[in-house]
């Protein structure tokens, strides 16, 4: 399971997937956290293709969205996640124990 721990929301320019704002926000939808969470980031691809799911969790380790990974595509040195969104997954809404690096990105068993 590759977890993508968003920050709180924040304004975005020239970004390489179209988007105006990323991160967390109250109440948003499962739709908003995977388009918020699924790129672009520093990660190590050859560890991160291994994964069959990836779960977007917001600051306080709520789990916001679930998806199946199909692949990575490269932008520079960052990574944008592409997936299938499982909406309506049982673990939207669960809490997960977040690691305790700073990075953003993390790996788990599932």
């Amino acid at each position: 399971m590759l977890q993508i721990k968003l920050g709180h929301k924040q304004d975005v320019q020239n970004d390489p997937l179209g988007r105006t704002w990323v991160g967390a926000e109250p109440d948003m939808s499962e739709r908003d956290a995977w388009e918020a969470g699924r790129g672009c980031w520093v990660m190590k691809a050859s560890r991160a293709i291994e994964e069959d799911e990836v779960r977007i969790v917001d600051p306080a380790g709520t789990i916001l969205a679930v998806a199946t990974m199909r692949g990575l595509i490269k932008h520079g040195n960052r990574l944008e996640v592409v997936g299938d969104l499982l909406e309506g997954d049982p673990r939207v809404g669960t809490q997960v124990e977040l690691s305790k690096s700073q990075n953003p990105i993390s790996y788990h068993q599932s």
